[in-house]
């Protein structure tokens, strides 16, 4: 009798396990300060938030996929700053994704890129698509100023087939696209992205599925909706934190805080539930605490 009792609780718990939610974790801007930036910026000690957001990251237990939106460390192109990104990579269980932000290019593109490919061998080209349960995500290069003419025609021409091709398919719920620079921010250290608008956000407006948008380059968390589409800014990865402008002098109406100037280190859980995704914006405590939920986005399948 005991044994069954044993067995059925086997059984249920291995059944309550199936039926959890997935998610999928987002996080950028993880490089640590170096010196000429703190000439300008405050340190918050930011490599070890780095680091704790890496653990937090390593223990969540529903997740499938992580994907890294670029500023991966400070200096591209020298091997050992990739030390901390190498040492989460080398605990974490499930794949891992990147973008490449502007940093990867430091400071010079060839060596730079070498340790990038080094890392992720099977990124053939700087952008790609990635489908995991039921969501379509696209990851862009937004680093216009790195690419030649051709290369800028032929990820727009891959981006638009991309949405088509997932719009179309009725096994895809959702689509979520990914730049490192984004293309809405109030950061008064870094611009909007008038590159990313003309060649990402023009053909993300017109379609169903493509309910979000994530991006980092800032470091802040921020929240814009246009044309009843989601923009997340997540550059909050353990870089310095820059100030954003606030009340009547904001460049976009910022649904999270319009008044606060300094916003916190975090990264992003996105739950695919039945029906839609739940974004959940975790933040790291002021005080190296732990971590709580700071903002929650629902977005609904179509």
């Amino acid at each position: 009798m005991r044994k069954i009792i044993f067995l059925i609780l086997i059984i249920s718990t291995i059944i309550i396990a199936q039926q959890r939610d997935s998610s999928i974790i987002f996080v950028s801007d993880t490089q640590a300060p170096m010196w000429i930036e703190t000439l300008r910026l405050p340190e918050h000690d930011n490599k070890k938030a780095t680091k704790l957001i890496y653990h937090a990251i390593e223990q969540e237990s529903t997740a499938v996929a992580v994907f890294h939106l670029g500023d991966i460390t400070s200096i591209g192109m020298m091997d050992s700053y990739w030390k901390p990104f190498d040492e989460f990579r080398k605990h974490l269980r499930v794949p891992l994704y990147s973008i490449i932000g502007n940093h990867e290019y430091f400071f010079f593109k060839k060596p730079a890129l070498e340790q990038f490919h080094n890392r992720f061998p099977s990124a053939t080209t700087t952008w790609y698509s990635v489908v995991t349960h039921s969501v379509a995500i696209i990851a862009l290069n937004s680093n216009f100023s790195q690419l030649s003419d051709e290369e800028i025609l032929e990820q727009d021409r891959w981006y638009r087939e991309q949405l088509s091709k997932f719009e179309n398919d009725s096994t895809i719920h959702s689509i979520i696209v990914l730049s490192h620079h984004s293309p809405y921010t109030n950061s008064t250290i870094v611009d909007p992205s008038a590159d990313v608008q003309e060649h990402f956000i023009a053909p993300f407006f017109e379609l169903r599925k493509s309910g979000v948008y994530l991006s980092g380059h800032a470091h802040a968390y921020e929240h814009f909706q246009k044309n009843g589409k989601e923009f997340l800014v997540i550059g909050g990865g353990g870089g310095l934190l820059q100030p954003l402008l606030i009340g009547s002098e904001q460049r976009f109406p910022d649904l999270f805080n319009k008044d606060l100037s300094i916003r916190f280190f975090h990264y992003v859980e996105c739950i695919i539930r039945q029906d839609s995704l739940l974004f959940l914006v975790k933040k790291l405590n002021d005080d190296f605490s732990g971590f709580e939920v700071a903002d929650t986005i629902a977005v609904e399948f179509f």
